[in-house]
């Protein structure tokens, strides 16, 4: 290839730099811009200087995990956690996705760490969890409770299917399978929650009537001073599913318009700046 300097474009260049590297899987770097200029007889200056070059370099560098994110804004690095983190497992990249002592965990650490602060802050007897996946999310908030000393957690998920542990293997879980709006479910919850301290998290269906009826239904069990957690509402502002259909982000605003037993914690969840449920940490004040 040669180009006429005259002639050749900035994009025509930039195009041509990517398929030098792509087909000779070579990062982007001096050595590599000196080959292609050579072999494609294009001055150093035209590629160098050329506009597109920083966005090539952001693609093609050998860089380490920080320094690709280091440049990303808030909303590129939450949509970088989702695919490559949070829901690595879906995407290809299992050994990406997080885990506790083994078991996938489908939180952020920030998140999971601000679990345990407010765990430790409330001391409920019952961790009531609406939605279990694979259960290892289970698995970290009873070794939470365990460490603390006191507490258990009580899963409900409409199959098992997922699981991929035995919960007596953390000896402080119990799980119940069915629908948590029926009857059956919800005399069972509410048997054992009785004269309980309750801190609920919900993280199943993320469709808005199914998260809000579930808001309406569990938020009895939870004391003044504990927490009610509608999990992904980041979902409604990144455009994760459900969208175009509204999720718990908005499941959360309308129920809070019905009841003012409850508020939105907005300082202490987002202390370590990123959370998965944005406006989601519902507090009992009354």
């Amino acid at each position: 290839m040669k180009f006429d300097e005259t002639a050749a474009t900035d994009h025509a260049i930039a195009k041509a730099y990517v398929s030098f590297l792509v087909e000779r899987r070579l990062d982007d770097d001096d050595a590599a811009r000196a080959e292609f200029c050579r072999t494609a007889q294009v001055a150093p200056k035209l590629l160098y200087n050329n506009p597109h070059v920083n966005q090539i370099a952001s693609i093609f560098a050998k860089r380490t995990n920080m320094e690709r994110v280091a440049n990303m804004t808030v909303r590129e690095y939450l949509r970088y956690h989702y695919y490559y983190v949070h829901q690595a497992y879906k995407y290809g990249i299992p050994e990406m996705q997080q885990t506790w002592l083994g078991h996938h965990i489908i939180k952020s650490p920030e998140d999971c760490w601000v679990y345990q602060e407010l765990l430790y802050a409330t001391k409920p007897d019952i961790v009531l969890e609406l939605g279990l996946m694979f259960g290892g999310a289970s698995v970290f908030l009873a070794n939470i409770l365990k460490l603390m000393g006191h507490g258990e957690v009580l899963g409900i998920d409409i199959t098992f299917k997922n699981l991929k542990h035995d919960p007596r293997d953390a000896g402080n879980i119990t799980y119940l399978e069915g629908d948590s709006g029926s009857a059956r479910i919800l005399d069972e919850v509410a048997r054992r929650c009785e004269g309980k301290k309750v801190f609920v998290i919900a993280d199943s269906d993320h469709e808005k009537e199914h998260v809000l009826k579930e808001i309406r239904l569990y938020s009895k069990f939870v004391n003044v001073g504990s927490y009610y957690v509608v999990e992904d509402s980041l979902n409604d502002l990144m455009g994760y599913h459900p969208v175009p259909n509204e999720g718990p982000l908005a499941a959360a605003k309308q129920f809070l318009t019905e009841t003012d037993a409850f508020i939105p914690d907005l300082r202490l969840p987002e202390k370590y700046l990123m959370t998965l449920s944005p406006h989601g940490f519902l507090k009992r004040v009354k």
